[in-house]
């Protein structure tokens, strides 16, 4: 808040956040890291379902594609 009102809480709460700073850094890195990797790799598994299951039923069905089935 400023040095005229700054208290122990104040000391506490900085002396925290510095800690978090420093030791957690590579910590949120790699976790930004494997939360992308695993966005990209769960994009890449619903993407190639979807086009299996839509090949599937044109292929099988009397229905053109997803659409067309969900339409009826």
């Amino acid at each position: 808040m400023g040095l005229i009102f700054k208290d122990i809480d104040d000391d506490q709460q900085e002396a925290i956040m510095k800690t978090m700073h420093i030791g957690n850094t590579w910590e949120f890195r790699y976790f930004k890291a494997r939360a992308f990797l695993y966005g990209i790799l769960a994009t890449g598994i619903g993407v190639t379902a979807t086009a299996i299951t839509d090949y599937s039923i044109a292929k099988f069905t009397d229905y053109s594609s997803i659409i067309g089935w969900i339409l009826g």
